[in-house]
């Protein structure tokens, strides 16, 4: 177990991403986590899609007590460990589904690999099986199903199964009241997902995420680098809670520099 962001968090010890970038840096991928923290300022619920052990559900959940979190994750061990994470710190607010999402209700199977595994256990998905593990059987649910009344900001982080889980929420979609945080791999799929929401009149913007920032609370022995998630922020009017590219069009490359991504200079990263 380790510290970060004030608040309690198990994983598993030999995870290479998550884990260990809350290990020895007390943090992971804080500018997204802040930007979710601001879209959440006017109450509403959070829903995570592929929580992990609830590096955003947890924080979210701490810092807004009224909301309620809903974190959906697929792998049964890291399910256990995020409710672990959330009965810890006492956060009644969130609330934790085994459970997987996609275009339809229905059982998959999902891999399962041991706690004791060296991998990143982040990149766990139907496309991914680090260390060619066993699997298992999951539900699959939707996120119109799952979604609370109200939902405010919706975050989508399955490894190249984004397309599914959005095809599953076509009520969502159209009530146009979510903002939505999506990993973005560069990829047909990815600029498809960004197109939907181009077509559908929404804002969006480039959302790239460092894994660790200069200003990290630890950094005992931790490299600075600019390693991490590129996401897109689609938002359903307005402008983002801070200072972002806008993307004008799908096949839009994500900037290759920080000059591109103006709030990480507030993590202590240095324009080029």
């Amino acid at each position: 177990m380790t510290r970060a962001y004030g608040l309690d968090f198990l994983f598993p010890m030999a995870d290479e991403v998550v884990g260990a970038s809350l290990r020895r840096a007390g943090e992971f991928a804080r500018p997204e986590l802040d930007v979710i923290d601001k879209l959440m300022a006017k109450g509403g619920a959070f829903l995570d899609v592929g929580a992990n052990i609830g590096t955003m559900a947890v924080p979210i959940a701490a810092r807004h007590p009224a909301a309620r979190v809903v974190a959906i994750e697929a792998n049964r061990h890291l399910a256990m460990i995020l409710s672990t994470n959330a009965l810890a710190n006492r956060l009644t607010n969130l609330d934790v589904h085994h459970a997987a999402a996609g275009a339809t209700a229905g059982l998959a199977r999902f891999p399962a690999p041991s706690l004791e595994s060296a991998i990143n256990f982040g990149a766990l998905s139907f496309r991914g099986n680090p260390g060619s593990a066993p699997t298992e059987t999951v539900r699959m649910c939707t996120l119109d199903e799952i979604a609370p009344p109200q939902t405010r900001v919706i975050k989508i982080d399955v490894e190249g199964h984004e397309t599914d889980v959005l095809a599953g929420a076509p009520n969502l979609l159209a009530s146009r009241n979510q903002s939505w945080v999506i990993e973005h791999k560069g990829d047909a799929n990815s600029i498809a997902i960004t197109q939907k929401f181009l077509d559908a009149g929404y804002g969006v913007f480039w959302l790239f995420a460092p894994f660790v920032t200069p200003n990290a609370t630890k950094r005992t022995d931790v490299q600075t680098s600019v390693s991490g998630d590129t996401n897109i922020l689609a938002i359903p009017g307005g402008e983002p809670p801070v200072p972002m590219t806008r993307i004008h069009s799908a096949n839009d490359t994500r900037p290759g520099s920080i000059d591109g991504y103006p709030y990480l200079l507030d993590y202590g990263f240095r324009s080029a």
